[in-house]
């Protein structure tokens, strides 16, 4: 009984991972391309070099946890900004396999469906836990703040 249990568990989380992945595809809402304001650069290789980069911006950003990740690249870290800890979870993709809208039907998914603030630019993005500091997020990365779209609560 606990080795059923036990199975159920692992695949009731790996569906959940695979439906909450970056790439998610929602066949309900139509394909959305990267929004026009979002800049082509920085481009990083892994999350490792946002994290990297977070901290020569100003923001230290401390490891979590890794994502495994069929998409590129992701972490989830921590940092501090006036005086609270604010978790981002990290998404890099491969630009040689996603190309930029790709990544900009990804990034929809989030801000529609989950409600999600992201912070994004080039080939990447982040969700900001507590989108009140989505904006230092961005500005210590060059990137620029995408707020949730439609109806429903923020996050």
């Amino acid at each position: 009984m606990k080795k059923t249990s036990f199975i159920l568990a692992v695949l009731v989380l790996a569906v959940g991972l695979i439906a909450c992945g970056p790439m998610e595809t929602n066949s309900s809402r139509p394909r959305v391309p990267m929004p026009s304001s979002v800049p082509t650069e920085p481009v990083f290789a892994t999350a490792d070099d946002v994290m990297e980069a977070m901290g020569d911006g100003g923001l230290e950003c401390r490891l979590l946890r890794r994502a495994r990740a069929n998409f590129g690249s992701g972490l989830d870290c921590v940092v501090e900004i006036m005086g609270a800890e604010v978790e981002n979870e990290i998404h890099v993709l491969d630009p040689a396999r996603f190309s930029r809208d790709d990544i900009g039907n990804s990034i929809a998914g989030r801000r529609e469906v989950y409600k999600h603030t992201i912070v994004a630019a080039g080939n990447w993005y982040i969700r900001v836990m507590y989108p009140v500091f989505a904006p230092q997020v961005a500005k210590a990365l060059k990137g620029v703040v995408l707020p949730p779209t439609g109806q429903g609560q923020q996050s």
